[in-house]
């Protein structure tokens, strides 16, 4: 056969199933066509290869002819990958419980962090949306459709929403955010079924607290909103701003506080301190400090005050005051005795500021005699004007204090008249103050209402 018919070849066309590719297959027939470019892409164009022709390639097969054996000669674009949707969590969704290591390098036990606090409106989640795989084409120009990404969906639970962009989930309320079968929610209740003791650590929540066990001695709860405890309060710390409700009662040991700047209900306090805005509520008050700046009212069949100090706002109702043995009690009313901290409280602040705007005169004085005798600094000037900023923010701090302190100090001119209701039996040893009266009962005395009248106190009989 001469070198002219070897040139002579059937020219096949092979196409992949996934029409991706596209591969010519020479066979030598001294019948067929001659091998030339233009003959091998009339055979691709033949069997509608348009799309991804390589030119090269052809070139080099026509040149170094390979017979019998198939070689890509065309190639399509394959589709891209498609991106699913993802959500990112704001929260820390594999929280671990484990203390907290002081910077001494110590480790807080208490502090294990259980709880995931959030405020209304805070970003819990944010969905981003899938990309498609872009579009392929295939040898013969047609288009291969991209895969669809998946698509996900913001994990909505209670106390949630969706924010106006669709792609934002927040919280609807403070709470404790979790995750409940697969949805994201926000606790307003935190829910402790034990003790609070070791394996929870000291509580510090958004909401309000319900605690199913007791809590256990040099442990603090904390909440914004109200404490509600169904065992026994050791020597452990409470403070809430809404009301605490202790169904059993607490057993301070001279160590265990409450707080509430609403009221405070318990089935007994004994070697307590208990500080409430509002009202106190008890079957039973043993050796306890008790400040409320409602009423402090005694119910039940004991409905007694034993030992301690008592300091109300308004009134105190109780069946017993004192004990036969003549227990020292104190119960003062007719002031409010939180309004009477606060005002020690600004007096003391008051009188620091004070001494920090004079020595700050002290200091601006010295640093301008220097700045006058043209001798300053770059440092001292500094000083200066720092010294000047301080006695500023001093000052404007003490006006602020200064207005409070005359606003007490006329609500206390004002002070209502208080009144300590006995349903059986006051006994010696138990001193009554109201306002600035004082009596010490040195004999029972049943079935009474103490008030003031001018400079004395009165003892009627019990009236509601």
């Amino acid at each position: 056969m001469s070198e002219e018919n070897l040139k002579k070849v059937d020219i096949k066309v092979l196409v992949t199933s996934d029409k991706l590719k596209a591969s010519i297959v020479l066979i030598q027939n001294q019948n067929g066509v001659e091998l030339t470019s233009e003959n091998v892409i009339n055979a691709l164009k033949a069997n509608r290869v348009t799309y991804g022709i390589d030119e090269e390639a052809i070139k080099r097969l026509v040149e170094n002819p390979v017979f019998g054996s198939p070689v890509v000669v065309a190639q399509g674009k394959p589709p891209g990958r498609p991106v699913d949707g993802k959500l990112i969590y704001h929260f820390d969704v594999k929280r671990e419980i484990k203390p907290k290591e002081l910077p001494d390098g110590r480790v807080d036990y208490k502090d294990l962090g259980i709880v995931q606090n959030v405020r209304k409106d805070d970003i819990l989640v944010t969905m981003i949306d899938p990309v498609d795989g872009e579009n392929g084409v295939d040898v013969f120009g047609g288009v291969i459709r991209g895969q669809k990404g998946k698509k996900v969906n913001l994990p909505r639970g209670k106390n949630t929403y969706i924010d106006a962009d669709g792609h934002t989930l927040k919280a609807a309320c403070d709470g404790q955010v979790c995750i409940i079968e697969g949805k994201v929610v926000v606790l307003n209740t935190l829910e402790i079924s034990s003790d609070v003791d070791n394996s929870t650590g000291n509580i510090n929540f958004v909401g309000n607290v319900h605690i199913k066990g007791s809590v256990l001695s040099g442990f603090k709860v904390v909440a914004e909103g109200n404490v509600e405890v169904d065992g026994i309060v050791e020597a452990a710390e409470i403070e809430a701003k809404g009301s605490v409700i202790l169904h059993k009662g607490i057993t301070g040991m001279g160590k265990g506080k409450i707080v509430s700047q609403k009221s405070v209900i318990a089935k007994f306090i004994e070697n307590a301190t208990v500080l409430a805005a509002e009202d106190v509520q008890a079957e039973a008050i043993i050796h306890s400090d008790i400040k409320c700046g409602g009423r402090l009212i005694l119910v039940g069949p004991k409905a007694s005050i034993v030992g301690g100090s008592c300091k109300v706002g308004r009134e105190v109702d109780a069946k017993t005051i004192g004990s036969y043995l003549s227990t020292s009690t104190e119960i003062e009313v007719g002031v409010d005795p939180l309004m009477i901290e606060r005002y020690r409280e600004i007096k003391g602040e008051i009188n620091e500021l004070k001494e920090n705007v004079k020595k700050c005169d002290q200091a601006v004085e010295v640093l301008k005699k220097i700045e006058a005798a043209g001798k300053i600094t770059d440092d001292k000037r500094e000083m200066l004007q720092k010294f000047t900023r301080s006695k500023i923010v001093a000052q404007e701090r003490l006006k602020s204090l200064q207005q409070e302190q005359e606003e007490i100090e006329k609500r206390l001119e004002e002070r209502s008249e208080g009144v300590v209701k006995v349903q059986d039996v006051i006994y010696p040893g138990v001193k009554i103050t109201i306002g600035n009266v004082c009596k010490i009962i040195k004999e029972p005395v049943k079935y009474c209402k103490i008030y003031r009248q001018d400079a004395d106190i009165k003892i009627a009989p019990y009236s509601d």
